[in-house]
């Protein structure tokens, strides 16, 4: 089988694992693009991807179906462009993916984050991210658990792990390494964020 996890938590089984190829409906993804599409985001999105690790790493990938067959987009670090299709969803299409290796162990995540990473932030924008992901996140757990769900902790904003970068919080400087995360207490103070590198990644923190 092969093993589907979602970085807020939820994780579950989809599709079956071939040899190096494996094969997940597309409507998965398509239920998921669909519902950020009626929420009318304007900052935040959901980002598919595979994480780069022994026997994953994706050698090529095609979206089929009896009608059709087009390569798949994806990056160097994997992370997949599923498009939002009613076609494709009539037609029952498949996300194919071919591996380098067995593929047993190897995952599809989907993350919440923001549109664009970028090296300056006012208060309004912050505010505008952090509202607009939990929103989502509480979209994507659906009826009745986002009544429950507890709001997010903040915001995490991910760099490479090697790379030293400054962060600067209203005038004040300090060196920061990895991740940097706020909470929505601090967010909400803040006036203006600068980073001295653009982050890989802004993601709801969520405890």
């Amino acid at each position: 089988m092969f093993k589907k996890c979602l970085f807020i938590g939820l994780c579950f089984w989809a599709g079956t694992a071939s040899a190096e190829t494996i094969s997940l409906e597309y409507k998965g993804f398509y239920d998921r693009l669909k519902q950020v599409a009626k929420g009318n985001f304007q900052l935040v999105e959901i980002a598919f991807s595979v994480p780069m690790q022994q026997n994953c790493l994706i050698q090529s990938g095609t979206i089929s179906s009896e009608k059709s067959s087009t390569p798949l987009t994806y990056t160097k670090q994997q992370r997949l462009f599923i498009p939002l299709d009613d076609d494709l969803k009539d037609q029952r299409a498949l996300v194919n993916l071919v591996f380098a290796g067995s593929a047993q162990e190897c995952g599809i995540t989907m993350q919440v984050r923001a549109k664009q990473a970028l090296t300056e932030y006012d208060n309004a924008r912050l505010q505008q991210i952090t509202t607009e992901m939990d929103r989502l996140l509480g979209a994507m757990q659906g009826f009745p658990m986002r009544y429950f769900k507890e709001p997010i902790a903040g915001l995490n904003f991910e760099f490479a792990s090697e790379q030293e970068v400054y962060a600067v919080l209203d005038g004040r400087e300090q060196t920061i390494k990895g991740s940097f995360k706020l909470t929505t207490s601090e967010l909400e103070k803040l006036s203006l964020l600068r980073f001295s590198q653009q982050p890989n990644v802004v993601s709801p923190w969520v405890k």
